[in-house]
């Protein structure tokens, strides 16, 4: 059977309608079918970012805290010291204006006083006696009183207060000439490194130093040089 043009037609038409609906119904039923959830990454291994900036956020901030406040304390404590010295080098200048508040019956001896007892002398504060006992050690005792007007004590004034004290030569360790290495002998606050150098090289050359007169013939050391440092010096 032959069907007619408009027949034809109209048979096709509504077969694209069918293919139409069909074609619709499955993609409906395929956006209605629930997808499969994601897998979720295995992260309990692996600590959040977040927490992990914030943990060194805050050891940042502790160690920045913890240098500020060394610094700070560093700084109180200078300024506390400075302080304190110059309320000792104050209250020494008091004394020493007034020599009526300098008891007259205090006499000290220089090699065996401490800091404590030097401070019995009105005029003498804690920084000075310090200064005191210290320069005593450096020399290896005193041998007279007026070895504290020297260079050390040159803002101290202590020539007004040197009937207070006594000194024995005897007291003073004195130091081997001829065994003695260059960098003890270099450390004695009345030779400088070049009379220290000197006076070891001339050593070496004669072996051994018998008087203080071969100390005058090196040009480095003067008269008075020699006067200062010979109760320190034995020859041996």
């Amino acid at each position: 059977m032959i069907l007619a043009k408009e027949q034809r037609i109209a048979a096709l038409i509504l077969f694209s309608i069918a293919l139409s609906a069909w074609i619709g119904v499955a993609v409906y039923q395929g956006q209605q079918e629930e997808p499969e959830p994601p897998v979720a990454p295995n992260t309990a291994d692996r600590p959040k970012k977040k927490y992990r900036t914030w943990e060194e956020r805050k050891d940042s901030m502790r160690r920045v805290d913890s240098i500020r406040f060394a610094q700070w304390t560093s700084e109180r404590q200078q300024r506390y010291d400075s302080f304190r010295i110059a309320d000792s080098l104050w209250r020494d200048s008091v004394g020493m204006r007034f020599p009526k508040r300098v008891k007259k019956d205090t006499v000290l001896d220089l090699n065996h006083c401490d800091t404590t007892e030097l401070q019995y002398i009105r005029g003498i504060g804690h920084y000075t006696a310090i200064q005191i006992v210290r320069y005593r050690e450096q020399l290896g005792g005193y041998y007279s009183p007026s070895q504290l007007t020297d260079k050390p004590f040159a803002n101290m004034q202590l020539d007004t207060l040197l009937d207070h004290f006594t000194a024995d030569p005897a007291d003073v360790q004195t130091i081997d000439v001829n065994s003695i290495p260059l960098q003890v002998l270099q450390r004695h606050p009345y030779l400088r490194y070049e009379q220290a150098k000197s006076i070891y090289t001339l050593r070496r050359q004669r072996v051994q130093l018998h008087t203080m007169d071969e100390l005058r013939t090196l040009p480095e050391l003067k008269e008075e040089d020699i006067e200062r440092i010979a109760p320190y010096l034995r020859f041996e």
